[in-house]
Order: C-alpha cells, then structure tokens, then sequence
C-alpha cells in the first residue's frame, strides 16, 4: 500500500478537476441535444436519465475534493 507522503495531492486534485470537466461537457452534449424541438418524450427521459447519472458522478468527484481540501 502506498504511503500518503508519495501520493502527489496537486496531481490528484488536477486529476480531479479534469475529470469533473469532461463530465460537464458530456453534460452540455446532453442538454444541447435537449433543446432540439424534435426530441420525443421517450428520448427527453433517456437524457434526463443520463445527465442524473452524470451528476451523480459530478457529485462523487466534488466530495472528493473537499475530502481532500480537509486533510
């Protein structure tokens, strides 16, 4: 098991902060697609659907974070 003192905190929260950027733009794909005039019903529920999953996901990363921020 790796020490504390060898696991590199700016890279973590860089690492971090990387990964909850790429969500946001997935999310942003998601909302543009949204917006369309022609999406049915059915595919309005299959995006809300992916962009709580990709919240969720957002949300984990943050809390992340902050446990880092508190160490």
């Amino acid at each position: 098991m790796a020490d504390d003192d060898e696991i590199d905190p700016i890279k973590v929260r860089t690492g971090l902060f990387a990964l909850v950027t790429a969500r946001l733009e997935d999310a942003h794909q998601i909302a543009v697609k949204g917006q369309a005039a022609s999406v049915g019903n059915r595919d309005v529920s299959g995006l809300v659907i992916e962009l709580r999953s990709l919240l969720d996901e957002i949300n984990v990363q943050l809390d992340a974070l902050d446990l880092m921020h508190d160490r």
